[in-house]
Formats: structure tokens, sequence, C-alpha cells
């Protein structure tokens, strides 16, 4: 009896190094407050449009190495084809705001109409894989890296391919940003066409999304 004791003990002991060392090899960047920005673009019969937001939130984890060696040579996720850390991001919709100085509420409530807000509140992305594009530079940033990931919203997941630059801050943080052309049919979305006072507006089915994501190691104050 003596020696099973001994036994579970020596095993739980290693179960919970093992997951210290898990814990020791993985960092963590969490998506900060402010910082963040997401601008979507697109256009109509009267006039081209703009719908910006500053709330992007998610995760970004992977390989300590990430935070010490700036060539990523050593960073495993980033160098082997069909890889990825582990990371995903969400924007609420009703975060995404017009830019026009008449109706935007309106303009706002066609918006969220047309993503079917109501039951698909956010905008979700996965990553699924990532790869250093180029050559890094000796300073480590920026790099850029091709990215594919699964792009959820009005009730619709499709996988997208995407180029992503990668910057790092004095202070620790990181920023990714990107630029992507989507059309909106491919979630079902159809262009909105509001009828407003100076008569039926046409948008068109193309989008065009740039973000700017800003992310903290968990040491790093936020």
């Amino acid at each position: 009896m003596k020696l099973t004791h001994w036994t579970l003990n020596l095993t739980a002991a290693a179960v919970l190094a093992s997951l210290a060392l898990l814990a020791q090899d993985t960092l963590r960047y969490n998506a900060q407050p402010r910082g963040s920005k997401v601008t979507i673009n697109g256009t109509s019969n009267i006039h081209d449009w703009e719908v910006e937001g500053e709330v992007i939130g998610g995760y970004f984890e992977v390989e300590s190495a990430f935070g010490t060696d700036k060539s990523l040579k050593s960073v495993t996720s980033l160098n082997t084809p069909g890889s990825a850390p582990k990371s995903a991001l969400f924007i609420p919709i009703t975060s995404l705001k017009s830019q026009v100085a008449i109706g935007r509420d309106k303009m706002d409530s066609v918006m969220q109409q047309a993503m079917k807000a109501d039951d698909n509140p956010q905008i979700r992305y996965k990553l699924t894989e990532m790869t250093i594009k180029g050559t890094v530079p000796d300073s480590g940033t920026p790099v850029k890296f091709d990215t594919k990931g699964d792009l959820a919203m009005s009730g619709m997941t499709n996988k997208i391919d995407m180029e992503v630059t990668m910057e790092r801050m004095d202070d620790g943080k990181i920023k990714f940003s990107g630029t992507k052309v989507l059309d909106m049919t491919g979630w079902k979305i159809e262009p909105p066409a509001p009828k407003l006072a100076l008569g039926m507006i046409h948008t068109g089915k193309e989008v065009t999304i740039k973000f700017e994501w800003l992310l903290a190691p968990r040491h790093v104050n936020k």
C-alpha cells in the first residue's frame, strides 16, 4: 500500500512538472483594450463608404522562442508547412460604426441586419497556417507571413488566405496588420440596399478589410 501511494505521488509530481514545463515553453499574447483598429471600405451607386471599429479581441499563443529568437528560426510552428501558432480573434459587429455625417445610426442598423448580428454577434477568425514570407530582418521586425484561416460571420465559415505583417514594439507588445478583399456573398451577406431620403442605395458585393491588432504578453501591463 505504501508503495502504491509513493508511486501515485511520484506520478502526480511528474505530471505537474510536465505541465509547468509546457507552460514555460509557451508564450501567450493577449489582445489589448486599446490600440487596435479595423476598417471596412466598400462602394455604392452614390458614393464609397467606410466602417471603423476599435475592438479586436482574442489571443496569439506561440513557442517561447518567439520572444527571444528574433530570426524565428527556432519557432517550429512558423517553419513547418501546415502548422501555425494557436490563435483566434473576434470583432463585435456592434463595435463597427459607419463613418458618415448623416444617417449613421440607420447605416449601422442596415449593416447589422445584413450580417445577421442578432444571431451571429461577432466576426470570428481562427488561424490554421502561418509561414514566414521572405527574409526576417536582423532587428526581428517587421516580419511578413503567409497565413490561412477560418473566417466566420453571418452564420457561415469560409477559409481565407492573407498576407500579414508583424511588428515588435519597444514595450514587448506585438502588432499584426493586414488587408483583404472579400466578396460578401461568399458568406451569404446580401449587399445592403437601404432606402434613404436620397432614394435607393445599392452597395457593391466586395469590401476591403484592413486591420491593426495590438497584443501584449501576460507579463506586460495592459
